[in-house]
């Protein structure tokens, strides 16, 4: 029996956020299922990676119950200086977590994938410079619930 790798969870819920977030009229540049170094100048940019992983012996024979967390990452440029200014950033952030807050709800379960989805913590807004550039970020921690069968 092998234990499932968190790659299978974190792949198919970037393609979910894939789908409602990027492309024409929709809110991100760009949807990754891995951290980028970086974004090509790209914004907003959303990434998800892998988190804590906590695994519990079922006690209905010999499988986990595992719980892995994944880590989407919300990255807005804070201002171009022309034009795109702060409150866009901050409207563009508001507009994204609740995007994949609608995904999470419409998605709680995926057979085969996993069992049950919540935010595992409250949102963490803040703000990050990468290559030169200001970006808002909100980490938002996703908690899965996985039974694997053995």
């Amino acid at each position: 029996m092998s234990s499932l790798s968190r790659e299978v969870i974190r792949r198919a819920f970037a393609a979910l956020l894939a789908s409602e977030l990027e492309g024409e009229g929709k809110p991100a540049a760009a949807v990754y299922n891995y951290q980028p170094g970086d974004f090509g100048g790209a914004s907003p940019v959303v990434t998800v990676s892998g988190g804590p992983i906590f695994r519990e012996k079922n006690s209905l024979g010999a499988c986990w119950t595992t719980t892995p967390v994944l880590n989407v990452h919300v990255f807005v440029l804070y201002t171009d200086g022309a034009t795109w200014n702060e409150a866009d950033a901050e409207d563009a952030l508001d507009t994204i977590e609740a995007r994949i807050a609608d995904v999470v709800m419409a998605n709680k379960s995926n057979p085969g994938v996993w069992k049950n989805i919540n935010y595992a913590d409250p949102t963490q807004p803040d703000a990050v410079v990468i290559g030169g550039d200001e970006y808002r970020r909100e980490i938002i921690a996703l908690e899965f619930e996985v039974i694997e069968n053995g």
